[in-house]
């Protein structure tokens, strides 16, 4: 009995230290994401791409010439980019880098941002472009960052019908 507990006493505390030790020495993946904005197929100079991490604010950028930015996502944490842009419609993707990953890792991911112009959707409801245009989150079969293909799918059905009304109109 006493030979038990005295394992116990020595074995648990040991397990916790090298638990511990392995946790901290564990660094997050990265996610290096980039992107293009375009509008009517140019290179975006002045967007404005928003990064928010946990519904806060946590870096801003505007596009150069090129209508490049990019940002370094870390992983456990769920992101939103937003883009605005003069008379366009703000666009939101939303992006979730908790996975099971590979720690110490580095990922890529680019995107292309093709803008809308407001006047298209003049006269329509609007609200289904609050949400996210895009999910973009880690694929374990792949193991690298997807977009959601059938959340785009089902977003881009919903802009036809926008525009459609739109031209009705």
């Amino acid at each position: 009995m006493k030979r038990r507990r005295v394992f116990g006493l020595f074995v648990l505390p040991v397990f916790l230290l090298i638990s511990a030790f392995a946790i901290s020495n564990s660094s997050p993946s990265v996610l290096d994401m980039s992107g293009y904005v375009l509008l009517d197929d140019n290179k975006v100079e002045g967007a404005v791409v928003k990064l928010y991490q946990d519904n806060m604010i946590v870096n801003k950028v505007s596009t150069k010439k090129n209508g490049r930015f990019r940002f370094m996502l870390f992983s456990d944490y769920e992101y939103m980019l937003e883009i605005s842009y003069k008379d366009c419609v703000n666009e939101r993707i939303y992006v979730n880098t908790k996975n099971k990953g590979d720690m110490d890792d580095k990922y890529f991911f680019e995107f292309i941002a093709d803008l809308m112009k407001l006047k298209e959707f003049e006269g329509v409801d609007m609200s289904n472009l609050d949400f996210p245009t895009a999910i973009i989150k880690y694929d374990a079969d792949e193991d690298e960052y997807v977009h959601d293909k059938v959340y785009s799918k089902n977003v881009r059905a919903d802009l036809r019908k926008m525009k459609e009304a739109a031209s009705n109109k």
